[in-house]
Order: C-alpha cells, then structure tokens, then sequence
C-alpha cells in the first residue's frame, strides 16, 4: 500500500466544544483537508496543547465547563513561547453579537465564526488563518535576521557599528550608576588605502578579516570588538582602568605588528596605530563624547604603530556617594558638587523613578536618563 505523502502532512487542527453535535459538525467540514483532535472542555484542551507541537490552529467553543472560549484563550497568549503566540485561535459561538466578537478580538483571538458558519466559510477561514501563521513566523524569523545582521559587520564577522553603540551606552550607563569607568579603542590601519591598491579589494577584504579574528583572540569575554568603517575597528572594554588599558592597547598594536599575512609569496607587513579614551579621565557621559575623544586623539598627531593615551598624571576627584554629596552642600561646597551632578542624579534614578510611580509627582526623567544631555545641560 502506497499512502499519499500529502495526507501524511496535513496541518493538525484541535477543536474543543463540549458539543458533540458541533464537533461532528466541524469534522464533516474539515475532516478531508485537515488531522482533527478533539476535546470537550477548556482545561482538557489546554493539556492537549501543552502536550502536542504539532497542532498548527485551535478551535474553540466560547462558552464550556471547567475553563470557557475566553480563559483558554488567554492562556495560549500568555505563554511567553513563540509556538503560543503564533498558534491561530479561532473562536466558535452561537452568539454573533458585535460585543462578543469585539471580546474574542481583544483577548487575542485570529478569527470569529459561528455555529451556523457553512462548510465552504469555514474551509476559506482555516486555510487563510494557517496561511496568516506561516507568514507572521516567516517575517519573525526575516526580522530577527535582519536584527542580527544589523548587530554583525558581514566582511570581517566581528561586531558592526550598530552594536558599538548599544554596548558603548550600556556600559556608560552601568558605569554611572556605579561609579565606574569605561575605556575605548578606537584603532586604524595604518596607511589602509595603499594596502588595498596593492592587493586588490578582495584580498585586503580577507586580511581585514583575519586581523579583525586576530584582535578578537586578544580581548576579555566582556570587552567588545566592532568595525566603524572601511579600516577602523573600536573595542569597548567596561570597568578597565587606564593603565589596563594601555596594556591592552600595546598587546593589540603588537598583534597587528607581528602578523604574519602572505600575499603571492611575499610577507605584507601591516600596522596600527590606537588612540584610547576613557569615561573618567576625559569626563565624556555619552558614547558620542568617548568616540569624538578618541577620533581627536586619534588624528592629534601623525605616525605610525603608535598608542595614543590620555593624560595619566591628570586626577580627577571621584564621585562622592549620595551622603557624601549632601554633607559637602551642608558645608557649603557646591562648587566641589557640581561637576559630579550628573554622575551623582543618574545614581538617584532608580529612587526618582519609584517616587515618580508611588506618589505619583509626574516627574519628567529623561533628561537624567540621558547622560549626554544632563552633561550638557
């Protein structure tokens, strides 16, 4: 016996009525296109659910024992699963009044139909919601690989532009609220525009690849690796104090310096030159600020293989804690306050913002949010 492969793929269906009439009913609709299963009451069904990947639609009564239309409902779209959020649901009634259509709607429902809802109807509705699943889980997974490749630069596989900048201000933003420090590299290639005229696009390309998996295998798990443009590259290193920093930074222009890259039997020596910046010594609150101290740095002077530091000897008075803060204004040392104000708010956040909710002050918080704008403000 030979069986028919598209049986063997039909698209599984659950239907819970308490009505075995209704349910007969939808197994003569749908029985010849679609794998049923059955279960009379909502707290069955939800078990059935729960058990069974497979199952690609629910249909449901409104109104049952144990646990209604609504209450199964619910608990599909409360899963925090994708297999939950993207299951069509569709609700069977006798009751076609608008208020109740509106309710299955709003409770997350893909679909209405009645009792009275004829075989050809109900066929067109389950394959468009079937079809509708299928191309909502398509678009999620386009759209999360989009989101990955916004976060990934494709030619050197390290971390693109995108993601400098979301971990620049996630760790600016820890750092503040902790009294820490947060050191960056921005690093160049030196004399990139003659490399690449000496061996063409792709393989220079393929060189800036293998340096960019060079510079990765020098690094911390924590530290993070993005290219900005065609031959810069920036690492983001949290909590790493100056000194930590220029070791790094020597360790990565060595790198660069001794790699050995071949190019049609001849050995291409490449170099790099670093500029660091960091949070406390320059005083920058923004990504923006840290990357426009670096970029200056940078390109401050001219030369190559080199590392550009801030001024190690320039002490910076540290952020007095909260208490701290509030006995120096009690003895009147506001000037010695103010320029750790924006350090110092940023702290009072998280206690702002519970005011904000408990007592309801309506307290407008961005500014405080933004390190850059209470900075410069």
């Amino acid at each position: 016996m030979t069986l028919n492969p598209e049986l063997n793929h039909r698209p599984r269906i659950l239907i819970v009525d308490d009505s075995r009439i209704v349910r007969a009913t939808i197994r003569k609709h749908l029985g010849e296109q679609y794998e049923l299963l059955e279960e009379a009451d909502g707290e069955a069904g939800w078990r059935r659910l729960q058990a069974d990947d497979d199952i690609s639609l629910l249909i449901s009564d409104l109104t049952m024992p144990e646990l209604d239309g609504i209450g199964l409902l619910s608990r599909v779209r409360q899963q925090p699963d994708e297999r939950f959020q993207y299951l069509p649901v569709i609700i069977i009634s006798g009751e076609e009044d608008e208020e109740t259509r509106q309710r299955c709607v709003e409770s997350g429902a893909s679909d209405f139909i009645s009792k009275s809802t004829d075989r050809s109807e109900m066929l067109a509705r389950v394959k468009a919601n079937l079809d509708l699943a299928v191309t909502r889980r398509e678009l999620a997974v386009s759209r999360a690989l989009q989101e990955q490749q916004a976060l990934t630069d494709h030619e050197t596989g390290v971390g693109s532009q995108n993601l400098l900048m979301l971990q620049l201000e996630q760790s600016l933003a820890f750092a503040l609220r902790h009294n820490g420090e947060v050191t960056l590299l921005l690093l160049e290639i030196d004399h990139f525009q003659g490399l690449r005229d000496k061996l063409g696009d792709r393989a220079a390309q393929q060189m800036l690849g293998l340096l960019a998996k060079l510079l990765e295998a020098k690094l911390r798990r924590e530290d993070t690796l993005a290219r900005l443009d065609e031959a810069r590259f920036a690492v983001v290193s949290p909590a790493t104090t100056l000194t930590e920093a220029k070791i790094l930074a020597e360790r990565l222009r060595q790198a660069m310096a001794n790699a050995r890259i071949n190019f049609r039997n001849e050995q291409v020596h490449v170099t790099g030159s670093i500029a660091v910046a960091n949070s406390w010594h320059d005083d920058a609150a923004s990504a923006a600020a840290l990357i426009g101290m670096a970029n200056t740095r940078l390109y401050a002077e001219s030369g190559d293989n080199r590392v550009t530091m801030p001024d190690m000897t320039a002490v910076r008075t540290q952020t007095p804690l909260i208490a701290e803060a509030l006995v120096m204004l009690g003895k009147g040392m506001r000037l010695e306050v103010r320029e750790h104000l924006p350090s110092l708010m940023h702290t009072l956040i998280p206690l702002l913002e519970m005011a904000n909710e408990e007592m309801g002050l309506d307290w407008s918080l961005d500014r405080l949010r933004d390190p850059g704008r209470s900075a410069g403000g």
